[in-house]
C-alpha cells in the first residue's frame, strides 16, 4: 500500500463533498480569504465558497419541508446560513492535566467584515488524531468536513462555534500518542471543561467525529456526561479487541500496521501549521520532536510486546478496555447518533453500540450503510431517498439537540440498514428503489435463529447427521512474518502475509477499503486460501440473514492450538459473493454465556472470555466444540442462489498468530468432525421477506 494511495482517497473525499455542498445549497457566491496570524487577537478568516449567501431573516424552515422531515424518502432537513462569514481564530494551546499543551483550532460565526459574531453559541468539538493543521491544509477550506476536525464553515455560518483539538500526542499537540489511551481521553476531557468556561459558549455542547474522532466523541460523552448534549458518531469502535485489533483472540497485524503508520505519519507533519502559525514555531518543533521519540519509546516495545506475547496484550486486560468505548457506555446520556458500515473496519461493532444505548434509555440511532472504511468517508455525503447527506442530517441532529428547533429528526426509524443483494429480481416493484431497510431495533425484532449443518459430502441444509460422515482435514499454512522499524523518525512496517488472503474480502476490508478493486475480493471461487466448502441447495426464494452469526465447529488437532476462520457466502452461477467473516484460536475458546447473546434459544453472538486464566491447551487428538463469532451483516442469498460456509484453517488478512503461538502450531493437521456427536453446523438470523419490504 502507497501513501499516494491514501492521499487519492482524501482528495476524493474533498472533492466530493465539495460538489454535494454546492449541489445542495443552490446559487454560489465568491467570498474572499483573510489571514492575520497575531498575538493581539486579530483572526484567520475562512469564508466558504460557493454557499448561498442569506440573511439571518430567511432562516426558516418551510412548513410542508417540516412535516416531510424523515429518514425514509423525505425531503432534505436544509436550512440557510445565519452569518455571512466563518471565523478562524489564531491556533492556541490548552494545557490538560497532566501538564501538556493541546492545540485547540476555534471557528466562530462572523459579520460580513469578518468579525466574529457577538454573543455565545451552541459549540461542536472534536478531536482528532491525524492532525487538524495538515488536513486544513490539504482540504484548502472545503467546507462539509466537521467529522475529520476540519474547520468547516457550513456549520458555523448556521449558528455554531465548532472547536477542534489535536489529540495528545498527535499533529501540534505536545505528548507521545499511546493509541487512545488514558492521558488522550483525560486530555480530552480537560478540553470540554475547557470550552465549557469560554464566553462564546452558551453551554450546550455536541460532540462529533468520524473513525477515531468519531471514538473520541463516545469517550467524551461517558467521561463528561453531564456536559455533553448530543453525540455524531460516524464509524466508531467499540470493543477494540474483540472488535479489530485482536479478533478471535489473534493480532489484525494488517489493520495495525496500516492505521499506525498513518497516524504516526501525519503526526509528525507540522511544517503546515509552522507556516499558518510560525509566532507558535517552538512549540510545534517541540511537539514533533516529541511525536518521533514515540516510536523507540513506546511503538517499537509495544509491537515487540504484542509479537512475542506479552499477556496484556495477547489477552483481555485493562490495556484494551480502557480503549474501548465499550467498556463504559452506559455513562453516555446524550442522545447518540452512530453511523456504521457493513464492511467497516468496526463492523462488529456499531451495531452493539446502538443496542447498549437504546437498552439503557438513550435516545439513540442507527444507520448502517454498505461498504468499507474509507467508502464510507465519502459516500454519506451524497445520501440516498432514505439516509439524507450526512452532513444535513448532522446539522437535523444538533440543530433539535443543542438548539431546540422543530427539525423532525425525531420522526426517523432507530434503524437503517443496508443490504447487500438488495433489491433483488423478486422485490415488489414498490421497493427497488433503494437498497435500505428501517426497523426498530437491533437485531432486527422479527429475526430467527434457524440452524445448518455441514454434511460430510461438503452440502449444507438444515438436517443434523444422522450417522458419522467423512472428516475433512486442513492443515497448517505458512505462518505470517511481521515487524516494525524506524524510518527516520517515521514508524514503518513490513507485514507478509502467506496464507493466501492477501486478496480477499478481509484484507479488502483491514486496509479501510484503500486498495484497487480485485476480483478476488469479490469472488472467492478465485482465492488462494485453503477452504472446505459446503453449499446449500439453490434457494427457493429469497433468504434474509440479517444480525451476528455464531459457527459452532467440533474439530480435533494433531499439535496443541489451531485457528478456524468461517465466511458466509453467496454463490451464484458466476462467483462466489464474500459477505462477513469471523474466526476463533482454539486455545481461547471459552464462552462467557451471560454475555453472549440468545435467539429463540440459540446462541447467535458468542462472548469469548480471551483472558489469560481462561485459554486452554487443545490435547492432541481430542474434539473441542469451537463457537465462532462470525460478524453482524445484513444480505439476501438470492432466490436460485446457494448459501455457502467456508472453513479454513487461517484468515491472516483478518489476524494473525503472534510468535509463541506458530511454535505451538506448527505441522498441525485440524480434523472437521461432522457426525451425530460432533455436528458442526451455523446458527443465522434470518427474518421474513414481509419485513424488509
Amino acid at each position: 500500500m502507497k501513501w499516494t494511495d491514501k492521499r487519492f482517497g482524501r482528495t476524493c473525499l474533498a472533492l466530493a463533498i465539495s460538489s454535494l455542498l454546492i449541489a445542495c445549497s443552490g446559487g454560489s457566491s465568491s467570498n474572499s480569504s483573510q489571514t492575520n496570524d497575531t498575538q493581539t487577537g486579530a483572526t484567520d478568516t475562512t469564508a466558504e465558497e460557493n454557499i448561498t449567501v442569506d440573511t439571518p431573516e430567511t432562516n426558516q424552515i418551510d412548513a410542508q419541508s417540516r412535516a416531510n422531515l424523515t429518514a425514509t424518502g423525505g425531503a432534505i432537513y436544509r436550512r440557510d446560513a445565519e452569518y455571512r462569514y466563518a471565523v478562524s481564530l489564531p491556533l492556541r494551546f490548552v494545557e490538560a492535566s497532566n501538564g501538556k499543551k493541546l492545540a485547540v483550532r476555534v471557528t466562530l460565526p462572523a459579520n460580513e467584515k469578518g468579525v466574529p459574531a457577538p454573543g455565545a453559541f451552541p459549540v461542536i468539538l472534536t478531536q482528532g488524531a491525524y492532525n487538524g493543521g495538515l488536513l486544513s491544509t490539504m482540504f484548502m477550506g472545503i467546507p462539509g468536513n466537521l467529522l475529520l476536525g476540519v474547520t468547516d464553515s457550513f456549520v458555523v455560518r448556521r449558528g455554531y462555534v465548532q472547536v477542534s483539538v489535536d489529540a495528545m500526542g498527535t499533529g501540534a499537540s505536545e505528548g507521545g500518542w499511546e493509541l487512545l489511551g488514558a492521558d488522550e481521553q483525560q486530555g480530552f476531557a480537560d478540553i470540554v471543561d475547557w470550552v465549557d468556561e469560554q464566553p462564546w459558549s452558551n453551554g450546550k455542547l455536541g460532540v462529533a467525529g468520524v473513525s477515531y474522532m468519531g471514538i473520541s466523541s463516545l469517550f467524551a460523552a461517558e467521561s463528561r456526561p453531564d456536559k455533553i448534549d448530543a453525540v455524531f458518531a460516524s464509524l466508531p469502535a467499540g470493543d477494540v479487541q474483540r472488535g479489530i485489533v485482536g479478533v478471535g483472540g489473534m493480532l489484525n497485524a494488517v489493520f495495525m500496521s496500516e492505521w499506525m503508520f498513518i497516524t504516526h505519519t501525519t503526526s509528525t507533519q507540522n511544517v503546515p501549521n509552522m507556516l499558518t502559525s510560525p509566532r507558535n514555531m517552538a512549540q510545534l518543533i517541540r511537539s514533533t520532536d516529541e511525536h518521533v521519540a514515540q516510536v523507540d519509546k513506546y511503538f517499537l516495545p509495544l509491537i515487540d510486546d504484542a509479537l512475542y506475547g506479552a499477556p496484556y496484550v495477547t489477552y483481555d486486560s485493562d490495556f484494551w478496555r480502557t480503549r474501548s468505548p465499550s467498556t463504559n457506555i452506559n455513562k453516555i446520556k446524550a442522545p447518540t447518533f452512530i453511523l456504521g458500515a457493513l464492511d467497516d473496519l468496526f463492523q462488529r461493532d456499531q451495531p452493539l453500540l446502538f443496542d447498549a444505548l437504546d437498552k439503557n434509555g438513550v435516545d439513540a440511532k442507527l444507520v448502517v450503510f454498505g461498504g468499507t472504511h474509507m467508502a464510507n468517508f465519502i459516500k454519506p455525503h451524497v445520501g440516498s431517498e432514505v439516509v439524507p447527506p450526512i452532513d444535513f442530517l448532522m446539522l437535523q441532529w444538533f440543530d433539535k439537540h443543542l438548539r431546540g428547533m422543530e427539525t423532525g429528526i425525531e420522526k426517523s426509524p432507530k434503524v437503517v440498514q443496508f443490504v447487500k443483494n438488495y433489491p433483488s429480481e423478486s422485490t415488489p416493484e414498490a421497493f427497488r428503489n433503494d437498497s435500505l431497510i428501517t426497523t426498530s431495533a437491533w437485531p432486527h425484532p422479527e429475526a430467527q435463529a434457524e440452524r445448518w449443518y455441514l454434511h460430510g459430502d461438503m452440502s449444507l441444509d438444515q438436517a443434523a447427521p444422522t450417522s458419522t460422515e467423512n472428516s475433512p482435514l486442513m492443515t497448517q499454512p505458512e505462518h505470517p512474518k511481521g515487524e516494525a522499524h524506524n524510518s527516520k523518525g517515521l514508524l514503518a512496517f513490513n507485514v507478509e502475509i502467506n496464507d493466501g488472503t492477501k486478496c480477499s474480502r478481509s484484507h479488502l476490508q483491514w486496509v479501510l477499503g484503500l486498495e484497487m478493486p480485485k476480483n478476488c475480493q469479490t469472488n472467492t471461487n478465485r482465492t488462494e486460501q485453503q477452504r472446505l466448502v459446503f453449499d446449500s441447495a439453490p434457494m427457493p426464494e429469497d433468504y434474509f440473514i440479517n444480525g451476528p452469526i455464531t459457527a459452532e465447529v467440533w474439530i480435533d488437532s494433531t499439535v496443541t492450538d489451531a485457528a478456524v476462520s468461517v465466511s458466509v457466502e453467496e454463490v451464484s452461477k458466476k462467483r462466489s459473493l464474500p459477505i462477513t467473516d469471523g474466526q476463533l484460536l482454539a486455545s481461547v475458546r471459552a464462552v462467557d454465556e451471560s454475555r453472549s447473546r440468545f435467539l429463540n434459544g440459540q446462541m447467535i453472538q458468542p462472548y469469548h472470555y480471551l483472558t489469560e486464566e481462561k485459554a486452554q491447551a487443545l490435547v492432541p487428538g481430542q474434539v473441542v466444540k469451537m463457537q465462532i463469532e462470525i460478524f453482524s451483516t445484513a444480505a439476501l442469498i438470492r432466490k436460485g442462489n446457494k448459501l455457502r460456509i467456508a472453513i479454513s484453517p487461517s484468515n491472516q488478512a483478518q489476524s494473525m498468530i503472534n510468535y509463541p503461538r506458530q511454535d505451538l502450531m506448527s505441522g498441525g493437521v485440524t480434523t472437521l468432525h461432522l457426525s451425530p456427536e460432533y455436528p458442526s453446523s451455523v446458527v443465522l438470523p434470518i427474518v421474513p421477506l414481509s419485513a424488509m419490504n
